[in-house]
């Protein structure tokens, strides 16, 4: 079997982009097989184009086991291209295995892309038996902690559905915090959506946004002060 493992990677390898792209869609029509499993890692592992790499990662879906998903998790952890990191937690998103969730959770605090980090927690929101304590913690940390702007909001559009009357207490100080108008409108969205699942009332305002003067207006202004002090000056003379 490795033998021809070898020899049938050797020929994909040297096949034309087009042929390898049809090889991967014929193998995604036929049944979950030993040999085919072992041909998509070994194309995920030497494979030069990416979209060819994400193509393997997505057929590989098709065929679900745990031994896939502890594969593909290996994948994930060794991974730089961001494109192929992206396809892998997302095939990892959606598999049953329990396993998998602390991959999600590592890769929601840990991960250098924030749109990998974004997508874990969307995946790990979408799994069947989330732990809700676990999950909420882990909301809080993102919008506290997390640099970016994409999975801050994306983890204040999920936190309504595990928010409890204390967590509003915690948006708030978060809220007060914060200094971008953009992000302050969104936790204020945020709180009134948990205000109202809680059935209670929110104590906060609504953030104003403080307009800037034309540029033109300042130059006004500061002409008529030029002005001034020049008729000061000639008055003390």
């Amino acid at each position: 079997m490795v033998k021809e493992l070898e020899e049938r990677t050797k020929k994909f390898k040297n096949s034309p982009y087009r042929v390898k792209f049809e090889t991967l869609i014929s193998i995604s029509k036929q049944k979950k097989s030993k040999e085919n499993i072992a041909f998509l890692f070994k194309v995920i592992e030497v494979e030069i184009h990416e979209k060819i790499r994400i193509k393997a990662i997505l057929t590989l879906k098709e065929f679900e086991d745990k031994k896939i998903v502890q594969k593909l998790s290996e994948f994930f952890s060794f991974e730089r291209d961001n494109s192929v990191r992206l396809a892998l937690i997302e095939v990892l998103g959606s598999a049953s295995s329990e396993e998998i969730e602390e991959v999600l959770i590592n890769a929601a605090k840990k991960d250098s892309n924030d749109i990998i980090r974004s997508i874990a927690i969307k995946n790990l929101h979408e799994r069947e038996k989330i732990d809700q304590t676990k999950m909420k913690s882990l909301l809080i940390d993102v919008i506290q902690n997390d640099r970016a702007t994409f999975p801050k909001q994306m983890a204040l559009s999920i936190i309504s559905f595990y928010s409890k009357k204390e967590d509003l207490d915690t948006l708030k100080l978060i809220f007060e915090r914060e200094t971008k108008f953009k992000m302050k409108q969104l936790l204020h969205q945020t709180m009134r959506n948990v205000a109202s699942n809680l059935q209670t009332e929110l104590d906060v305002e609504e953030p104003i946004e403080e307009k800037e003067e034309e540029p033109d207006k300042k130059k006004r202004r500061r002409r008529k002060k030029v002005k001034k002090k020049k008729d000061k000056e000639h008055l003390y003379f």
